[in-house]
């Protein structure tokens, strides 16, 4: 537990350094505070439902009820996959896209399926801007840079 503890802030660390949220936290809104990420990431992976709630009621004070039921709902769905498991639950789901909570790379990133149209809408989520946090990918090219998945199974 306490390797995951310095590794939670070894990644605070790296991220602010990218986005400065320590230093600027006006900058971002909940849904893209890198920091709220990385912190719901950690929670949601080792159960610390305290953890998130203590964050949230400190930093979005007015979105405590809806931030906690939401880490509920998602604790209840999210799955550790290998890869053929992953592979299966694309396959089966028909995703064409999936979106990360951390930088899509880092082999405990949370994935979830992004709804797709068509094609087009396909290519814009795609295109979207990304770095460290919220990155589109299709589920052939995760699939090449992991072995294990954390996926939270709902279908938005």
């Amino acid at each position: 537990m306490e390797n995951d503890k310095k590794s939670l802030n070894a990644r605070v660390v790296r991220y602010n350094k990218h986005y400065g949220f320590l230093e600027n936290p006006q900058k971002f809104s909940i849904e893209s505070d890198p920091h709220r990420l990385v912190i719901r990431n950690y929670a949601l992976r080792n159960n610390r439902r305290e953890l998130y709630e203590e964050y949230i009621r400190n930093q979005y004070p007015e979105k405590v009820v809806k931030e906690l039921g939401e880490f509920d709902s998602c604790l209840m769905y999210l799955k550790f996959l290998n890869k053929e498991e992953a592979k299966n639950w694309f396959l089966s789901n028909d995703t064409k896209v999936v979106e990360s909570d951390i930088e899509a790379v880092e082999n405990d990133a949370i994935l979830r399926m992004l709804f797709v149209e068509d094609e087009q809408d396909q290519k814009d989520l795609l295109n979207a801007e990304q770095s460290y946090i919220l990155n589109r990918v299709t589920p052939e090219s995760i699939l090449k840079m992991r072995d294990n998945f954390w996926i939270d199974t709902r279908i938005c």
